[in-house]
This record gives C-alpha cells, sequence and structure tokens, in this order.
C-alpha cells in the first residue's frame, strides 16, 4: 500500500481538487485552494477525497459523535438518522416549546416593550403586537 509522504501531500491535493471539478462533496459548493483539507480515513488511513476545512471539521465531529452511539455499525446508525429525518411528521402536533416565527417576533416585541422608558413607545410597540395578534387570529381560522 502506497503511503503519501508529507512533500506530497501538496500536489496530491491540488490534483484531487482538480479530478473533483474543485467542488466540496459534503456541501456541493467550490473549494479555494486555500480552505482544501485532503480528508482521510481515522479508521482504515485512506485518503478519501478533499474537503473544505469547515466540512473537514464537522465529517469528523458526526463520525465520532456516531462512533459513541452505542450502534454496533455507525455508518448504519447514520443512514437511520437520515431516513429519520425524511419521514413526514406533519400530521403530528407541535412540541410545546416550538415557536413559530410570529411567536418569535410576539416574543421579541414584548421583550422590547418591557425595556422602553416612556409610555408612548410602549404603546407604538403594544400596536405592533395588537397587529401581529390580529394577524395570527386570522391566520388560524
Amino acid at each position: 500500500m502506497k503511503r503519501l509522504k508529507q512533500k506530497e501531500i501538496a500536489d496530491f491535493r491540488l490534483g484531487q481538487l482538480l479530478t473533483q471539478g474543485g467542488i466540496c462533496p459534503l456541501c456541493d459548493k467550490k473549494i479555494t485552494p486555500d480552505d482544501a483539507v485532503l480528508d482521510h480515513c481515522h479508521t482504515e488511513g485512506h485518503v478519501r477525497r478533499v474537503l473544505h476545512r469547515a466540512c473537514n471539521s464537522s465529517e469528523g465531529r458526526v463520525m465520532k459523535w456516531a462512533y459513541s452511539s452505542k450502534h454496533h455499525d455507525p455508518i448504519e446508525f447514520l443512514k437511520n438518522l437520515i431516513k429519520y429525518h425524511e419521514g413526514d411528521y406533519t400530521n403530528m402536533p407541535l412540541h410545546h416549546t416550538y415557536l413559530t416565527k410570529d411567536e418569535k417576533e410576539l416574543k421579541k416585541l414584548r421583550k422590547h416593550q418591557k425595556t422602553l422608558k416612556t409610555q408612548r413607545g410602549r404603546d407604538k410597540v403594544q400596536v405592533k403586537i395588537d397587529a401581529l395578534i390580529a394577524m395570527v387570529d386570522r391566520d388560524e381560522r
């Protein structure tokens, strides 16, 4: 089995990047040569592809986490995780801590309203709050 020498890494990485068309296989975005890293398997040692530095770091963290998941096969675990997330759960109720975009905006406005020093300022924000509540009520009908 051929092992790359340290002095061969830069040329190999550049050649591999050209072979990949300059695209990261994880995020499908262009990789600049200064952001390119040579990814390798940490259990077998084989070079895989060239990734963005951030994608390589994320891949490493995900794999480390998957190996610690108590599942006998971390790749199978990740495949199951993907299938799980691709499932359709629209018929399920909303979690009690989930806030819609409008609810987040209401929360933000109410928090801002408490910081205002004048009644006039609080009243202006209250108008926005009332309008948003009316819009949410109308959409829920």
